[in-house]
């Protein structure tokens, strides 16, 4: 099973109408977010109300497309893709989560937070992640700035990067903008990773978790570990 992402969003402010919201930009249609009719689920305790998304992503890729109208097969070296995807809001914990990856997820919303009729404030959590890497059994993987020449990041991995000198300082001085390790989350230990721009990634499958119990397992898996690490 592939790796699976959600972003994470600390929102201070997220009025929406209950009508469907077209999202627009200099009269340029990128896409929509609607509420779903009784779409609330609980999740550890915490209520999440669903919406459905859909983002239109430019896709620079050549492509041969037939007209019907031509009889021939006409050459695209760019075309817009539709993105479909949910987003949980808890207004108790100020959370927000969304399925898109996180280049979608950082636009979207951006634009969304321009429409009329929306109030939209958030903001990606910043995780202490010298904290988390104490409580990893296994720090496997930090990425963080350098300042030397030539030189903009640096990536450590192995089985204890937080034992390396220079992962050490970037842990201490909040350097760190990527980290991979593994958690104890639902009674297994699972490697994630975490990132400071609002990535979790499970790089270990969630087959396991009772479907009855966990109709969305990522939401679920993303909130225990939100919780684990303190951070809601």
């Amino acid at each position: 099973m592939p790796a699976r992402s959600i972003s994470v969003r600390n929102v201070s402010a997220f009025d929406i109408p209950d009508v469907e919201i077209q999202i627009s930009k200099a009269d340029v249609p990128l896409g929509s977010i609607k509420k779903i009719p009784n779409g609330t689920i609980p999740v550890e305790g915490i209520t999440f109300q669903i919406f459905e998304g859909q983002y239109t992503k430019h896709i620079v890729d050549t492509i041969a497309v037939y007209d019907v109208n031509q009889d021939e097969y006409i050459e695209y070296s760019s075309y817009e893709k539709p993105q479909f995807f949910n987003l949980y809001y808890s207004a108790e914990k100020s959370l927000l989560l969304s399925e898109a990856s996180t280049p979608i997820t950082k636009s979207f919303l951006k634009n969304l937070a321009n429409q009329p009729d929306v109030t939209l404030e958030y903001q990606a959590y910043h995780f202490d992640f010298q904290n988390i890497s104490n409580r990893m059994p296994q720090t496997k993987g930090i990425r963080f700035s350098s300042e030397e020449p030539g030189v903009n990041n640096k990536s450590f991995s192995g089985d204890e990067v937080d034992i390396n000198d220079e992962s050490l300082v970037a842990l201490e001085n909040d350097e760190a903008t990527q980290l991979i390790g593994t958690l104890d989350i639902y009674n297994k230990s699972r490697t994630i990773m975490l990132t400071q721009s609002g990535t979790l990634v499970s790089f270990t499958s969630l087959i396991d978790l009772d479907p009855k119990i966990h109709k969305y397992p990522m939401v679920s898996f993303a909130v225990s570990t939100l919780m684990f690490v303190d951070m809601i």
